[in-house]
């Protein structure tokens, strides 16, 4: 067998698939984590709209003061 300084006894190629394998579990660590902020954020804005509903359903309703001497409105 003869020496062949380009070989290196198959670290590149296992360097090539881990660094893959890496970036893959990267990519899909970032969608999830994104997923969850998205849910967090719609869950958020559910509870406020709800609470805000539920504000505006138990107090009366506001009557307009007449503007006294005024023109009306067109």
């Amino acid at each position: 067998m003869t020496f062949d300084p380009g070989y290196l006894g198959g670290a590149v190629y296992h360097h090539d698939i881990m660094q893959s394998i890496i970036r893959d579990r990267a990519h899909e660590r970032r969608a999830e984590a994104e997923a969850v902020r998205s849910g967090r954020l719609v869950r958020r804005a559910r509870e406020y709209w709800a609470e805000r509903a539920e504000r505006a359903a138990s107090r009366p309703a506001r009557r307009r003061a007449s503007r006294h001497g005024a023109a009306p409105a067109r």
